[in-house]
């Protein structure tokens, strides 16, 4: 065998035994890591809370729990609530948690022409309406939770009555 032949076989022994463990090598990582985002388990008990919140108040609310994203962890309607209300507690909080501000606070914004072009990039409506308030962790937002049906006063009430769940 000549040279050229030893170093070619010798080129493709090594690719083909990086191609053969490649795979291999690629799937021995840790366990995942969860996201920074509130849970499922936190999201769930924020919502039997802001629950509880509007049955003392007298009202029907949709309620909703995104992560830092705007992506959506939980979302619950109580009876009665209108069908709207869950697209604007979701529209709420999405706005809250991309910004990292209670949405009340974002009404300045909509009436720019950027807002029209973010909102049109965003996963869902964007509601610049008081009733969201961020979740934080560390000084850090890691989501936001949303609320609506009532005025927005109450809405925003009922997510503080369950902020302490995160």
């Amino acid at each position: 065998m000549s040279n050229s032949q030893r170093t070619f076989s010798a080129v493709v022994g090594v690719m083909v035994a990086t191609l053969a463990t490649g795979p291999v090598a690629a799937q021995q990582r840790g366990a995942p890591v969860p996201p920074p985002g509130p849970t499922m388990e936190q999201s769930f008990s924020a919502l039997a809370a802001a629950r509880q919140a509007a049955d003392a108040a007298g009202v029907k609310l949709s309620c909703a729990v995104v992560d830092s994203r705007g992506d959506l962890i939980a979302l619950a309607r109580m009876d009665g609530a209108r069908f709207y209300t869950t697209d604007v507690a979701r529209g709420k909080a999405a706005l809250s948690a991309m910004f990292g501000q209670p949405s009340g606070n974002l009404g300045n914004l909509a009436s720019s022409p950027a807002f029209a072009n973010f909102n049109e990039a965003a996963q869902t409506p964007l509601y610049p309406f008081q009733g969201a308030l961020p979740i934080m962790r560390d000084g850090e937002t890691i989501g936001a939770m949303g609320c609506s049906g009532a005025s927005s006063q109450q809405d925003e009430d009922a997510v503080t009555a369950a902020l302490s769940n995160f």
